[in-house]
């Protein structure tokens, strides 16, 4: 096969050189961040006291994030600009993991050397980003995990442990504590010269049979686009490698597009790189999120989307296979490899594809994207970060008003990720309860009320420890900050 047409992009992210170590710790103020991890206070007040005690160090601040998905804020950067060493911790999950990478890198960037905490369930997960980021020999440590349900003598334990090797971190160049990952992250291979045996091995494929991208079907995907084969779209996450038009037309072969549906692939792609839409989180996150790419206007009909039942299902060609370019794109560019960098502990459906499309000539309520302020006769892409959908079981239900009672009461379970993430619920509404809702008087805007007034879960469900505790009025508090309860978290791309 002609390698201009390989899916894969393997070139890395410019190195960002490691900030120069210190001589030694005596007298050298260092900063902690406390990521909002369950025991990582513990941890980092265990790690201050000793190194104040046994090396002589002055204790700076302790910068403690509001939650583990975010990243340090300027004002964050510029407290550390006063201290001459960094120690971070802990990433013991995904979101955890990344963020603390991101942070160590840049810290590391401005020059002053950052040490970070990781578990070994995720040490690895964590080389690969930061090469990913162009720092191969990010300084970091390894703890057993897990470490948020460890006891406080077990947490003791373990600090006292890693005091040694986190001022070996400190004290000696990056390079010296270098440890490669014990994955490889995309390596090729050969195989018999069955190409679909070669894609497997080669690891482009999501798990399923692929199109073979010939000469011929990338040309004319690329055309559809109307763009410049070589147009850079970006630099995707989470090994940061530059995505051409051309690169995503590949992937799209391979997931079987047809040439037509390549727009709708590329707007959402642009759109889930968007700030606010933290793709780097979604991918690189424990819990089940993917992205969910969601198609309004004249372009459901022109492309036969479904928009109608069983919409997250399969059968589709159009919906199936422009949500399976979008996941191949970020798997074969970006580098988005389940066990490697997408450290999701179940994962869901959607990682294979995960696009759907409104019923708009069904619904007595104004188009999604007609509410975001676009015209009804545009075409439309919005993509989130979306867990697996949860069906709300509504037998027995007469009057509009019973089944929001009934929507309220699915949003109110302990487990589901609203209870961190302040981006809220995303309710997709069959057209038989839109239409008993409208008839009732319930449109848009009173649902929306009814969840911010309604679906809220008294602070005694939570765990009583004063840890929990803490966590969850910290994640109260956000949550009102933002002033967010039904939102979507993502990018509008028009086409």
């Amino acid at each position: 096969m002609d390698h201009l047409f390989e899916p894969v992009v393997t070139t890395e992210h410019p190195t960002v050189p490691s900030a120069r170590p210190l001589s030694d710790l005596a007298g050298k103020r260092i900063a902690f961040v406390d990521n909002s991890k369950v025991n990582a206070n513990f941890f980092l007040s265990r790690v201050s006291q000793v190194l104040v005690d046994r090396f002589g160090i002055v204790a700076g601040p302790t910068i403690r994030k509001a939650a583990p998905k975010d990243c340090l804020a300027e004002k964050d950067f510029s407290e550390i600009a006063a201290c001459e060493a960094v120690v971070q911790c802990f990433g013991d999950c995904g979101t955890s993991t990344s963020m603390s990478v991101a942070d160590a890198v840049e810290i590391e960037r401005r020059g002053i050397p950052a040490v970070t905490v990781f578990s070994t369930a995720f040490a690895d997960a964590a080389r690969i980003q930061a090469a990913g980021r162009g720092m191969p020999d990010l300084r970091l440590v390894k703890i057993p995990h897990p470490m948020h349900t460890a006891s406080r003598e077990l947490v003791t334990r373990r600090a006292d442990t890693v005091v040694d090797a986190l001022v070996d971190r400190l004290t000696n160049p990056a390079s010296e504590g270098f440890e490669a990952a014990a994955r490889s992250a995309g390596a090729l291979a050969s195989a018999p010269e069955d190409d679909q045996e070669l894609f497997f091995a080669r690891g482009w494929t999501d798990g399923l049979p692929v199109s073979i991208p010939t000469l011929q079907k990338v040309r004319h995907m690329i055309k559809a686009s109307g763009r410049d084969p070589g147009e850079t779209v970006g630099p995707l996450p989470p090994r940061w490698r530059i995505a051409t038009i051309e690169k995503i037309a590949i992937n799209a072969v391979l997931a079987g597009c047809r040439p037509e549906y390549f727009p709708v692939v590329v707007a959402a792609v642009e759109a889930l790189l968007d700030n606010d839409c933290q793709l780097y989180g979604i991918q690189t996150a424990t819990n089940t999120a993917a992205p969910l790419i969601v198609v309004n206007g004249p372009i459901v009909d022109e492309l036969d989307l479904n928009a109608r039942g069983n919409v997250f299902g399969q059968g589709r060609r159009a919906n199936a296979t422009i949500g399976r370019a979008v996941q191949l794109v970020f798997r074969n560019i970006g580098g988005d490899i389940a066990g490697e960098t997408d450290m999701s502990t179940h994962g869901q459906a959607g990682k294979f594809t995960s696009c759907i499309a409104e019923a708009e000539q069904d619904s007595p309520w104004t188009p999604f994207h007609v509410d975001a302020g676009f015209a009804k006769a545009d075409s439309t892409v919005t993509v989130i970060g979306a867990s697996a959908p949860h069906n709300i079981f509504t037998y027995g239900c007469e009057t509009g008003q019973e089944i929001l009672d009934q929507f309220i009461g699915a949003m109110t379970g302990l487990g589901h990720n609203n209870i961190i993430f302040p981006t809220g619920p995303l309710l997709i509404v069959g057209p038989e309860h839109a239409a008993t809702l409208a008839h009732d008087g319930i449109g848009k805007a009173e649902i929306r009320q009814a969840v911010f007034e309604r679906a809220r879960i008294p602070l005694g469900r939570f765990g009583t420890s004063e840890e929990c505790a803490q966590v969850v009025m910290m994640l109260i508090g956000n949550a009102y900050m933002t002033g967010q309860t039904v939102a979507l978290s993502g990018g509008l791309s028009f086409l």
